[in-house]
């Protein structure tokens, strides 16, 4: 009998062991429903599903975008094409006495809707400005903007919000209309709570760079400047209260690509009109130190990011920093990062990204997080390359894994590129840092690649949404990752020095 029970207890004890390790497994369908989340819990949610009903149809907030330099603010909003031409007007005090009246360029957006935009200049460092705007000829309350010190400052960096994208979890019994419905509001109001938590953390950062995939859905297979089915992802996407005062530099991710609204939503600085799609070109801004150039890796011109690059680095020579955003990560660990699709994009950019200094390059697209090791000096290896179509063959387990396979994997782990295998710190380093941004909503996670790589240092996946705080000054830059349930440390800090002492 004390056989039998001792037995009986191992058994429990393995599926109890068992269900906890299934909490954390992950697969390309996992997400984070707002229901069970510790801010999903409280009253918060009701309160987000009365304020959802009121905002869902009229994706009219406003986005705020750093300008061209940190003495600017770029601004752009919806208005419905109803409504009398708005106005915008900012001041440095909240009762907008003697303000400045800024020009506004108003144009055709989607049905039903004008998209406005506007730049605010020769903004001082440290100051408090206050904007307001007109809905329908009437002022808006005035919103508070803070300017921070440019040689000194910190920076939030988010992956692939895709606002929408769990409408894979939602009950098959829905209408189209209302699965997509539910799941933005559930991804928007993760989205809500991870810049909370951002804000928590770093009342002081300047500013929030995403990797792409604001929105989860586009008029699949063609482009298409009017397609307007996901203006209520936007709608989420722009519905936190921290984006009112809170400037974010989009990069376009694949799901953005195709359609003509992101350009209307957002009022990016310095586009270039290379390497453009439907939704808009290269881009750059300057801020402080810093040169931040904005690729869209959906365009496949890799001759004009080349261009695009060395025009902005030839304006900004001074810059202590070289900052790349795109959205696929071409040093990933995630499901996507081995595809010969991204390997052969790999391969066309990093001479180009190493012949111009650059020192960091921040991608999404994978869902997955992950940081490389200094890296320089990665080359296509021909004769080990494989189709797209081989691959999908491969990982969809329709073919099986064979030398051929394994010999294209071993070609891209690129373990002869790395040139630093500091875990902490890189001291003058020659080569650059890769990092892939996890979820910021758990609206869809992916899993990690079977194996990692050769050139990660560290990766993570526990389906739980992620953010990282980078902190820059004129010797050092320095990159922190949280998760945003308990706001613990996801992987060691990590800087890079421009010095050796």
């Amino acid at each position: 009998m004390k056989r039998r029970s001792y037995l009986i207890s191992i058994i429990i004890a393995f599926m109890i062991i068992t269900s906890a390790i299934s909490v954390f497994a992950v697969d390309s369908n996992s997400w984070t429903d707002a229901t069970k989340t510790k801010q999903g819990q409280t009253t918060a949610w009701q309160d987000w599903c009365d304020k959802w009903e009121e905002i869902k149809n009229s994706p009219t907030q406003m986005s705020l975008s750093p300008g061209s330099d940190e003495t600017e603010l770029n601004f752009a909003w919806y208005s419905k094409s109803c409504e009398i031409k708005p106005n915008l007007k900012i001041s440095d005090n909240p009762e907008m006495k003697n303000p400045t009246t800024l020009q506004v360029t108003t144009k055709n957006a989607t049905e039903g809707f004008k998209s406005n935009k506007a730049v605010a200049k020769d903004l001082k460092p440290n100051t408090r400005y206050y904007y307001s705007y007109t809905i329908n000829g009437k002022w808006t309350k005035p919103t508070l903007y803070q300017t921070r010190n440019p040689k000194i400052y910190s920076f939030a960096f988010v992956g692939d919000p895709q606002i929408g994208a769990s409408w894979r979890a939602m009950s098959k019994n829905l209408s189209e209309e209302e699965i997509q419905d539910r799941a933005v509001r559930n991804d928007s109001f993760n989205w809500n709570s991870t810049l909370e938590s951002i804000i928590n953390r770093n009342y002081n950062i300047s500013f929030i760079i995403s990797a792409g995939d604001q929105i989860q859905s586009r008029d699949k297979g063609k482009s298409n400047i009017s397609y307007n089915k996901n203006e209520i992802e936007y709608a989420g996407y722009l519905s936190p209260a921290v984006l009112k005062s809170m400037p974010v530099a989009n990069t376009i991710g694949n799901h953005d690509s195709p359609s003509g609204n992101y350009s209307y939503h957002f009022n990016n600085p310095n586009q270039s009109g290379l390497g453009s799609t439907t939704a808009g070109s290269d881009y750059y801004y300057r801020y402080g130190n810093t040169l931040f150039l904005m690729l869209n890796s959906n365009s496949t011109k890799t001759s004009e990011h080349k261009e695009f690059i060395e025009n902005a680095i030839k304006l900004n020579e001074d810059a202590k920093w070289r900052v790349v955003l795109m959205h696929h990560d071409i040093y990933g660990s995630g499901e996507h990062s081995s595809a010969p699709k991204l390997t052969r994009m790999r391969y066309e950019l990093v001479p180009i990204l190493e012949e111009n200094n650059i020192d960091v390059v921040l991608t999404g697209h994978d869902h997955i997080y992950s940081r490389s090791y200094i890296l320089k000096g990665g080359k296509l290896d021909k004769s080990s390359m494989i189709s797209d179509k081989e691959y999908e063959e491969y990982s969809s387990g329709e073919k099986e894994k064979n030398d051929k396979y394994e010999r294209y994997i071993k070609s891209i782990e690129d373990d002869y590129a790395i040139t630093d295998k500091s875990l902490m710190e890189a001291k003058k380093p020659e080569g650059i840092l890769y990092i892939t941004a996890n979820s910021s909503t758990g609206s869809k996670y992916y899993n990690l690649s079977e194996n990692q790589q050769a050139y990660i240092a560290y990766r993570w996946q526990e389906s739980v949404p992620t953010y990282s705080i980078i902190d820059v000054t004129d010797k050092s830059l320095t990159i922190n990752t949280y998760r945003t349930d308990n706001n613990k440390k996801i992987d060691s800090s990590f800087t890079i020095k421009k010095s050796l002492f």
